[in-house]
C-alpha cells in the first residue's frame, strides 16, 4: 500500500483546462478479483480522469514504453504485429499501422509518465475502464485475453492465504531495522482557537494536540496529547511495544507483538465487546490475520479534523470521526465465505486523502496443522474495571483447528469469569463452525454456525442456544434470550455488461424465555453509475406489537472538479416522516486552496446549521479557517494550524509537511556509484541524483537529490514493505544495484537507513552451436547459467532462435558458465564445456563466448565419443578448427579475419586468450615461402550478417583491424 504522495502540477496543460487546477489521486487498480496495485497515481481534470500510460501499462504487462522527456511512447499490443507508438508533439497516435489523431487536451506529462485521458485509453487498448471516484479504485476489464490474466489465474488455484494474486514477490534481502533507546519522534500536531457567541454571550477556546512516535527503550512509542484551555487537564494516552510479522520476538514465545500502556481490550464473540483502557497484550497470531474466525475490528489513530469512510466489497458500510482520544473504531465487521475486501479512506480537512486496503480470505483464519497460536490480554478500563483475555488456536489437520479461551470480565459490575471450547472445518464449499462457552455461575451459551456460497451469493447463518447465560454481550434481563438466529445474505446483482450492485441483507431474530420474539432486519444496497455514488440502508425492527423501520440514503457525485456529499436519514410506517438532512459541498481553488460549504437540517427540533470554510495547504504546513451559524443564533469562527515534523538522519533540517507522519513509516535511501565494489560509499564516489523507487511494485514520487538521498514517506507499519530502484530511472543502463531491492518492516516515527550502492556492470554474449554431420548451426531455447565463486547460480539466460544469447547485468567477479546440465542430459545433448570468466568491472562487453554441443555418445550405439571420426577430422587433437572445417563452408559463405602471423602457437594462444575456440578457426598458408597462419570467426551466409558482427566484436578482437572474406577465397588459397 502506498500513501498519497506529494502533488506534483503537470509540467505541459493545454489551452481547455490550462486554467483548471488538476486533481491529484491514488487510485486502487484491480482486474478480474486480482489487486495489481495499492496505488496509482491519477489526475482529475474537469470531467475527465488521466492515468499514467506507461504505469497502466507496465501493470497489465502490455509492452508499452513512455519517454516523458521526449513526449513519446512506443511499443506493441499483445502481438508484434499491432505496433503502438504516441507522438504528443503531433498530437497522433500509430495502431497497427493505422494513424490518427487525438486531442491534446486529454494528456499530459510529468517527467515520470505520460498521463492520458480514460476515453482515449480505451480507444487504444483493449480494455474497458471504470473508476470508482467514491472508493478511489480502477477496476480494468479486459476485452481480449492478457497474459496478466493466464499467470493470475495460476497463481488463484495455489494463492496462499493473505497473499495478493497481482504482485510477485521479487524476493529481496531483508534489512532489520535496528531499535534505539531514544530517537527523535515524529509529531502530528494541530493548533485550533474558536470564538462563539450565543445568546449574547461570547466564549473562546483553544486546543492544542500532538500525537507523537518514535523508538524509547528499544520499543516503538506512541504519545496522544490534547489539551484545550476550558480544560487544561490534558487527556494522554502512551503505548510501547513491539510488532515482528516473522514472529521473532521474546526467545521461545515467538510473538509477533506485544504492546503496554494505552490499548484497547479485545472483543470476543458473545462474551465481551473491545473498550479503551490500559493494559498489557502479548500474541503470536499474523498481524494480517482476522481479529477473529469470521470478524475484524479495523482501529487506529486518527488526526483532528480527519474522517474515515470504510467500504466493504466496494459498498460503503461505516463513517467515522476522531473520538475524543484521536482514534476510530469498526467493530466486528463480519467475513464471508469468498471474497472480503476492506478499504479504509481517510479523507484530511486539506483535501488529502490515504487508503488502506486488506484483504482476508476465510481460509486465512485457519491455522496451519500442528501450529498453535495464542494472544493474552490484562486489561483495565477507564472505570478501574479489569478484564484478562487469553485465547488459543491449534491446527488439527489442513481443514480443521481447535480454539479455546478463558475470560475474566465484568457484568452488571460484578466480575465473572468464562471457559470457551471451539472447532473449525472447512468441508467441501462450507465452512462449519461450532463453539461453547461455560459461565463460572454454570450457565452455558451453544453456537454453531455455516458459511458458504449459493450461486454467487455469500451466505452466513448461524444459532445460539444460551442456557441462564449473562455476558456483556447478552444482559441479564428479566426477560433473558433463551436463542438467536441469524442469516446473512452478501452478494451482487449484475446490472449490463461490467457493473453490480453490491446488496446486502441480514435478519436476526431473538426469542426470550417468556416467548416474545424480537426480529431485525436490515438491507443495504450500493450503486455507481455516472460518477454518482449511492448507497440506502433499510433497518426494520419489530419487537412485540411494535414495528419501526429506518433509512439511510448516502450520495455522493463529482460535479467536475467540486466533490458533493449528502446523507438523508428518514423513517417508514404509519408516519413516514424525514429525520435529518445533510449536505457538503468540497472545492479546489487552485494554489492548494480548499473550499467547504455544508448545510445540515433536524426535523425535529427544528434546527439548521450552516457551515463554511477554506483550508490553504503550503506544502510544510495547513491552514484552516471555518465558521458555522445555526437559525437559533448561535455563531462560531474558527481557526486550524496543521503541521507535522520529523528528522531525516541523513539530513540536518526538519522535515514538515501538512499530512500526518506520525503514523507512518519512511526511508532514507542514498545511491552511489560504487567504483571499489566494497558496498561502502568512499570519499571519491560520486552520488547518482535522479533515481526513483518502487514501494511494493509500484512507484513512488520520491527522487534522489545532487547528494544522491531520497526521503521515501508514508509506509505502512508493522507489515513487510519492498523497496526496489526503478531501473528506467537510472542514466546508464549498465547501472546495478546490489542489491536490487530491499525488504523491511517500517515501524511509525522512525526513518530506516538504507543503502543502495551502483555498480557498472557488463554483458556476456556468444552463441550456442549444434554441431552434427560437420556442420555447426545455431541452436535456440538452450538455458544458460552463470555461477559465481560460490557455485551459486546468480544468473540465467536462453539463446533465442539463432544460437545467441546475452547474459545482462553482470557485476565484477569470477564466474563459470555453462549450459543448464540437467537440459543437456534431457535432450541426450553433450558440449565441451563451460567457460571462466572474469569480469573486471569496467563495464567492457564480454563477447564471442560461444558453447558447441553435440549428441551424447553414450545414448547411442553408433558412437563412441562425444566426436566420431569424420568430426574430429575437423579439429586438431585439442580441438581448434582448422583446414578441413573450412574446407565443409560453403563458398559463398562468410568469415571475418581477425590476425594473422608466422607461428601456430601464436594464433593457438591468441584464440584461447580470447576463449574463441569454438567460434574461431585457423588455417595454413603461404607468404613469402614460409608458413602463414590466419584466424578466422565463424561462418556467415551474407555479407551483411558478417559486417554486423564485426561491428559487435570487442575491441580485444578488433585491435588488428578485422576484415569479412568470403570462404571461397580462403579455400582458393589453401589449395595454392
Amino acid at each position: 500500500m502506498l500513501l498519497l504522495a506529494s502533488i506534483v502540477h503537470p509540467q505541459h496543460l493545454f489551452a481547455q483546462y490550462q486554467n483548471t487546477a488538476p486533481e491529484f489521486l491514488l487510485l486502487e487498480v484491480r482486474l478480474d478479483q486480482s489487486v495489481l496495485s495499492d496505488a496509482i497515481p491519477a489526475y482529475e481534470l474537469g470531467e475527465h480522469t488521466l492515468l499514467p500510460l506507461g504505469e497502466l501499462a507496465r501493470l497489465l504487462t502490455l509492452a508499452i514504453k513512455t519517454q516523458p522527456g521526449q513526449a513519446i511512447a512506443s511499443g506493441y499490443i499483445l502481438s508484434e504485429d499491432r505496433g503502438f507508438s504516441l507522438n504528443l508533439d503531433e498530437a497522433r497516435v500509430t495502431r497497427a499501422g493505422v494513424t490518427e489523431s487525438f486531442d491534446p487536451a486529454l494528456v499530459l506529462t510529468e517527467p515520470e509518465d505520460i498521463y492520458v485521458a480514460t476515453s482515449l485509453l480505451e480507444r487504444w487498448l483493449p480494455v474497458k475502464l471504470e473508476i470508482n471516484r467514491s472508493s478511489l479504485s480502477l477496476r480494468v476489464h479486459a476485452l481480449e485475453a492478457l497474459p496478466l490474466q493466464a499467470r493470475l489465474k495460476r497463481e488463484r488455484l495455489g494463492e496462499q492465504a493473505g497473499m495478493r494474486g497481482g504482485y510477485e514477490d521479487p524476493g529481496y534481502p531483508h534489512y532489520e531495522q535496528p531499535y534505539r533507546l531514544l530517537s527523535m519522534p515524529f509529531i502530528d500536531q494541530t493548533f485550533a482557537t474558536e470564538l462563539r457567541r450565543n445568546e449574547g454571550s461570547t466564549q473562546t477556546d483553544a486546543r492544542y494536540t500532538a500525537f507523537l512516535t518514535g523508538d524509547l527503550l528499544g520499543m516503538e512509542s506512541s504519545l496522544y496529547l490534547s489539551s484545550r484551555k476550558q480544560d487544561p487537564t490534558p487527556d494522554v494516552r502512551a503505548t510501547l511495544g513491539r510488532h515482528d510479522p516473522g514472529g521473532g520476538l521474546l526467545g521461545p514465545l515467538q510473538a509477533r507483538s506485544f504492546q503496554l500502556g494505552s490499548i484497547s481490550a479485545p472483543s470476543v464473540d458473545n462474551v465481551t465487546q473491545g473498550i479503551n483502557g490500559e493494559g498489557v497484550t502479548l500474541s503470536n497470531r499474523p498481524l494480517t490475520q482476522p481479529t477473529s474466525f469470521d470478524r475484524q475490528v479495523f482501529e487506529g489513530d486518527l488526526p483532528p479534523g480527519w474522517d474515515v469512510e470504510l467500504y466493504y466489497n466496494d459498498a460503503l458500510v461505516g463513517f467515522q470521526l476522531a473520538d475524543s482520544e484521536g482514534r476510530y473504531r469498526f467493530e466486528d465487521q463480519p467475513l464471508s465465505y469468498g471474497r472480503n475486501e476492506f478499504q479504509l479512506i481517510f479523507n484530511g480537512p486539506l483535501g488529502q486523502t490515504r487508503v488502506e486496503q486488506y484483504s482476508f480470505p476465510l481460509a486465512q483464519s485457519m491455522v496451519r496443522p500442528g501450529e498453535f497460536q495464542y494472544s493474552l490480554t490484562e486489561h483495565r478500563d477507564d472505570e478501574g474495571q479489569p478484564r484478562s483475555v487469553a485465547q488459543f488456536d491449534l491446527g488439527l489437520s489442513r481443514y480443521l483447528s481447535a480454539s479455546a479461551g478463558f475470560i475474566r470480565a465484568p457484568v452488571d459490575d460484578t466480575e465473572r469469569q468464562y471457559t470457551t471450547l471451539g472447532l473449525r472445518t472447512f468441508w467441501q464449499s462450507m465452512s462449519i463452525s461450532g463453539d461453547f462457552i461455560q459461565s463460572e455461575e454454570g450457565g452455558s451459551l451453544a453456537e454453531l454456525g455455516m458459511q458458504t456460497r449459493v450461486g454467487g451469493v455469500a451466505v452466513d447463518a448461524s444459532r445460539i442456544h444460551l442456557s441462564d447465560f449473562a455476558s456483556d454481550v447478552f444482559p441479564a434481563y428479566s426477560d433473558p434470550i433463551r436463542t438467536r438466529d441469524e442469516l446473512r445474505l452478501s452478494g451482487s446483482i449484475p446490472v449490463g455488461e461490467r457493473s453490480s450492485l453490491p446488496v446486502t441483507i441480514e435478519a436476526r431474530r431473538d426469542e426470550r424465555e417468556s416467548g416474545v420474539a424480537n426480529t431485525d432486519v436490515s438491507a443495504r444496497v450500493s450503486a455507481y453509475a455516472y460518477g454518482t455514488a449511492l448507497t440506502n440502508t433499510l433497518n426494520w425492527r419489530a419487537s412485540g406489537d411494535t414495528e419501526q423501520t429506518l433509512g439511510t440514503l448516502r450520495i455522493s457525485r463529482r460535479v467536475r472538479d467540486m466533490s458533493l456529499r449528502s446523507q438523508l436519514n428518514y423513517t417508514l410506517g404509519a408516519e413516514s416522516d424525514i429525520s435529518a438532512l445533510t449536505f457538503t459541498a468540497d472545492k479546489p481553488l487552485g494554489e492548494g486552496y480548499r473550499m467547504t460549504l455544508g448545510v445540515a437540517h433536524t426535523f425535529a427540533s427544528p434546527q439548521t446549521r450552516y457551515t463554511g470554510g477554506f483550508t490553504k495547504s503550503l506544502g510544510r504546513y495547513g491552514l484552516g479557517v471555518n465558521a458555522s451559524y445555526v437559525d437559533t443564533g448561535e455563531i462560531a469562527l474558527g481557526v486550524q494550524l496543521f503541521v507535522a515534523m520529523g528528522r531525516d538522519p541523513r539530513q540536518d533540517d526538519w522535515l514538515f509537511d501538512a499530512r500526518p507522519m506520525a503514523n507512518s513509516g519512511a526511508a532514507s535511501v542514498q545511491m552511489f556509484l560504487d567504483d571499489n565494489n566494497n558496498g561502502v560509499m568512499d570519499e571519491h564516489e560520486p552520488p547518482l541524483s535522479g533515481a526513483g523507487f518502487t514501494v511494493n511494485g509500484g512507484r513512488h514520487k520520491a527522487r534522489t537529490n545532487a547528494a544522491g538521498v531520497a526521503h521515501i514517506n508514508h509506509l505502512p507499519v508493522n507489515r513487510y514493505v519492498d523497496i526496489g530502484v526503478d531501473m528506467s530511472t537510472l542514466e546508464d543502463p549498465q547501472w546495478s544495484p546490489q542489491p536490487a531491492g530491499i525488504n523491511l518492516v517500517p515501524r511509525p516515527g522512525t526513518v530506516a537507513k538504507l543503502e543502495f550502492p551502483v555498480r557498472l556492470t557488463t554483458e556476456i554474449d556468444g552463441t550456442v552451436y549444434l554441431l552434427k554431420n560437420g556442420v555447426e548451426r545455431g541452436m535456440g531455447d538452450l538455458k544458460l547459467e552463470l555461477l559465481n565463486d560460490q557455485h551459486e547460480v546468480v544468473g540465467e539466460t536462453t539463446s533465442s532462435w539463432d544460437g545467441f544469447y546475452i547474459v545482462p547485468q553482470v557485476v565484477a567477479g569470477e564466474y563459470w558458465l555453462r549450459i543448464s546440465p540437467q537440459q543437456l542430459r534431457r535432450l541426450g545433448l553433450t558440449d565441451t564445456g563451460g567457460h571462466k570468466l572474469t569480469v573486471s568491472g569496467d563495464g567492457s562487453f564480454i563477447s564471442g563466448v560461444d558453447f558447441i554441443i553435440m549428441l551424447d555418445g553414450r545414448q547411442s550405439d553408433s558412437r563412441s565419443g562425444p566426436l566420431d571420426a569424420g568430426e574430429s577430422a575437423r579439429y586438431d587433437q585439442t580441438y581448434f578448427r582448422t583446414e578441413s572445417w573450412v574446407q565443409d563452408q560453403p563458398s559463398d559463405y562468410f568469415t571475418i579475419q581477425l590476425v594473422a602471423a608466422s607461428s601456430e602457437a601464436t594464433v593457438k594462444q591468441y584464440i584461447e586468450r580470447h576463449q574463441i575456440k569454438h567460434t574461431a578457426a585457423y588455417v595454413r598458408t603461404s607468404r613469402l615461402g614460409l608458413p602463414w597462419y590466419s584466424v578466422i570467426y565463424s561462418s556467415f551466409t551474407s555479407y551483411q550478417e558478417a559486417r554486423a558482427t564485426l561491428e559487435r566484436l570487442p575491441p580485444t578482437l578488433t585491435e588488428a583491424r578485422p576484415w569479412v572474406r568470403r570462404f571461397g577465397d580462403v579455400q582458393a588459397a589453401l589449395r595454392q
